[in-house]
Order: structure tokens, then C-alpha cells, then sequence
């Protein structure tokens, strides 16, 4: 048997839910795409056929099949695009709950499916030639024109968070890992993930250490405005100590270019 990769897409029937990518809670009535994984057929538009597991218990059934949820927004940075491209079904409209979205949302998830599903190649050997000795800007992906959303900021912060992020593409991982070096920020994730990151901090501020264990770096998500803390690891024990500080007050510190 071979791991299956179911997906599913729905609005949130509470705010109970929490996106496995950013950790805010995700609202009521919000688009949510759901994964989930076993061992079991590899058929990704349907619930994994559990009829050839009778000797498993239910509980551990329903742990091992249960849907992470995740924001619209957020969903592509659920894994990588190379992962992306070889799991995701070739068409959302195989995915449960396709059908009863609005129309407005099935749009948004084709197009996002496309863009998921062709993930843009590095530039040929020709084309770095051709752009030796010149300063471009890198557009913005189509995935971050589709995924791309307010949350909790101002108009006018948003606009220069955008304006930021266009900027900042064409800057090297090495110099984006720097400045959030610079400012003890969190600098795991992939290149969009920082770029949103070191914007936001130019705009918004850095952010601090976690005050209830003092030693997790603070997440924070712009949907729904919460500085949260995942843990740390630690180095004595080798162990990793999961933290559950959530807040939606926190005060930023200065950034540094």
C-alpha cells in the first residue's frame, strides 16, 4: 500500500480550527483546504478506503485520517512546490466539497491549482547570462497574487508591505537570512515566506522573544493578528519543548536594515 494524500475544501464551521501552516485560528464561515494521509489506496479525489484495516482501532483510524486544516491563504506553504506538483489532484473540482462552494471560491482555487500545479522553474544557464551585469526585478509569483490578503493590516500598511514584497523578490536568500539574522527572526521557509517576513518587519517592527518560556522565536500571523509561539528546541535534553503563548498583544522592537 502506498500513503494517499487526500485534500478537501470547505468553509469553517467554527473558529476552533487552527491553520497547521501560520497557527491562527481560522474563522468561521473562511475558506479551509484540508489534507489528510494513510495508508491506503492512492486514489487523492476520495476518503482513504479503510475497509482493508480491520484490525485497526477506530480511535487511531480517525487520528491517522483526520483532515489538518489550513488557510486558503496559507495552503500553499503546506510543502514544497516540487510536492505540491506530484500529490495535489490534477483539478479541485475532484476535491470534497468542491461543489458546494460559491462560484467566486472555485474560481480562486482553479487558479490557484494551476499555479500549484506548475511551479516556476529556475532561469536556464542562457537566460542568467542574458541578465549578468542587470538589476531585475523578479515578478510577483502567481501564487502570491492569488493568496494575497490584508488580514488585521491598515490600508496604508498593506500597501507598503506590497510594495516591500515586490521590492525585496529580487533580493538573495542570502540577503533577506541576513537582516532577519540581524533582527533574531525566524528565518526558516522558503524564499516567499521570507520576503513576507522582512517586509512586514519593516513596516510593522521586529518581533520579540516569547515571554512564557523565553526562548521560542514568535509567529505571527497576519490573517488574524496573533503572536504565537511553537516551542524550541532543546539542546540539553535534545528534545523539542512545545509552548502554547498566544496573544494578540505584543510589542515590537526596531527594526534593523
Amino acid at each position: 500500500m502506498v500513503k494517499t494524500h487526500c485534500f478537501s475544501v470547505q468553509y469553517a464551521k467554527s473558529s476552533m480550527s487552527t491553520c497547521r501552516v501560520c497557527m491562527a485560528k481560522i474563522v468561521k464561515d473562511s475558506l479551509r483546504v484540508g489534507h489528510s494521509q494513510l495508508e491506503a489506496e492512492n486514489d487523492l479525489s476520495r476518503k482513504p478506503d479503510r475497509s482493508h484495516l480491520p484490525d485497526m482501532d477506530e480511535r487511531m483510524m480517525a487520528i491517522a485520517g483526520a483532515a489538518r486544516w489550513h488557510h486558503f491563504e496559507c495552503f500553499p506553504r503546506m510543502k514544497g512546490a516540487k510536492w505540491m506538483a506530484a500529490n495535489l489532484p490534477d483539478s479541485p473540482t475532484k476535491l470534497e466539497g468542491f461543489k458546494e462552494l460559491k462560484k467566486g471560491d472555485q474560481k480562486k482555487l482553479l487558479q490557484l491549482w494551476k499555479a500549484l500545479a506548475s511551479p516556476e522553474g529556475k532561469p536556464s544557464s542562457k537566460r542568467k547570462a542574458e541578465m549578468e551585469g542587470k538589476v531585475a526585478k523578479k515578478p510577483a509569483s502567481k501564487i502570491s497574487a492569488i493568496t494575497s490578503v490584508q488580514g488585521v493590516l491598515t490600508s496604508a500598511q498593506f500597501k507598503k508591505v506590497q510594495a516591500l514584497e515586490a521590492d525585496l523578490s529580487s533580493s538573495t536568500n542570502h540577503a533577506l537570512l541576513g537582516e532577519l539574522r540581524k533582527n533574531d527572526q525566524p528565518r526558516t521557509g522558503k524564499k516567499e515566506e521570507l520576503v513576507s517576513r522582512v517586509a512586514e518587519g519593516r513596516v510593522l517592527g521586529a518581533l520579540p522573544s516569547c515571554p512564557k518560556c523565553k526562548h521560542g522565536q514568535i509567529h505571527w500571523s497576519r490573517l488574524g493578528g496573533w503572536f504565537s509561539c511553537p516551542g524550541y528546541y532543546d539542546r540539553d535534553l535534545k528534545t523539542t519543548r512545545r509552548c502554547f503563548f498566544r496573544s494578540k498583544e505584543m510589542k515590537r522592537k526596531e527594526w534593523k536594515k
